[in-house]
């Protein structure tokens, strides 16, 4: 059995010569990571998930009108990261999402995404931290093991 992932299509697709290589577990986490970075800066078409969702369902509700001090708000975006991560990133099953607002800054908050990296069989603890700026998500990974 291989150790290896296959990658997303938009990696199959950047790549020239039309093979997809197989990912290591640094380079499956990489890949997660890119995805979630695309995923979470990616606005959706309508308010609400279609059922089943569909591509134009990809990304996330708009937050602009949303306070990282409201509970409700931190409630609300909690959901949607998760819906996200489990409509459209089937690598990573999704454990807590926290998200906490940054001190003295009430537009701005992050975002913990714990859970496991999968492929296969196999499965790693992994946490991803999703940081709200201004105008984009940025997204980071620590490995858990």
């Amino acid at each position: 059995m291989s150790s290896g992932h296959r990658p997303l299509l938009f990696e199959r697709l950047g790549d020239p010569a039309g093979e997809a290589p197989t990912l290591d577990r640094q380079a499956l986490a990489d890949s997660v990571r890119e995805e979630l970075t695309r995923l979470l800066n990616s606005r959706r078409a309508g308010p609400t998930l279609s059922t089943p969702p569909t591509v134009l369902d990809y990304g996330i509700g708009d937050w602009s009108g949303l306070q990282a001090s409201n509970s409700d708000d931190r409630r609300r975006i909690a959901r949607e990261v998760r819906a996200a991560i489990n409509h459209f990133e089937p690598r990573l099953k999704a454990g807590e999402v926290e998200v906490r607002q940054v001190a003295g800054q009430p537009r701005r908050l992050n975002i913990l995404v714990s859970g496991m990296l999968r492929q296969g069989g196999q499965q790693w603890p992994v946490a991803f931290v999703l940081d709200k700026q201004d105008s984009a998500v940025e997204v980071s990974h620590e490995r858990l093991d």
